[in-house]
């Protein structure tokens, strides 16, 4: 194990990240066109780990179902559904972890703003 100190601590509020376009794949795209931006901030575990900053209009698409993800919804409603037809709703301030091999869609329904980690294969 490596030591680390304070200084290494990621503060998401005390260091802000440029936001970059991210656009979800076509073939994953199920309603609209939404306008994407995300913010790394951390990225480890040979490129398996990541989390940051991300915002997107109102859209549909296909989750991806090879991570795990863990958000907290800083702004906005999204709608996580899965393929038999359930669904939750989350708003500023709600937190969900998605688990490896979910399968499903989200919906923004509102432009939303979230923190994200996550941990893909």
């Amino acid at each position: 194990m490596t030591t680390t100190y304070i200084d290494q601590v990621v503060s998401f509020d005390e260091q802000p990240v440029p936001m970059v376009g991210f656009f979800t794949p076509p073939e994953r795209l199920l309603k609209g066109d939404p306008k994407q931006a995300i913010a790394t901030y951390v990225e480890g575990e040979e490129g398996r780990l990541i989390a940051g900053l991300w915002q997107s209009e109102p859209g549909k698409w296909k989750a991806v179902p090879g991570r795990r993800e863990f958000c907290y919804i800083i702004s906005g409603d999204v709608i996580i559904s899965d393929a038999k037809g359930g669904q939750r709703r989350y708003r500023s301030g709600d937190s969900f972890m998605l688990p490896y091999g979910f399968d499903g869609y989200w919906e923004v329904v509102e432009t939303c703003q979230k923190y994200y980690v996550i941990l893909q294969d």
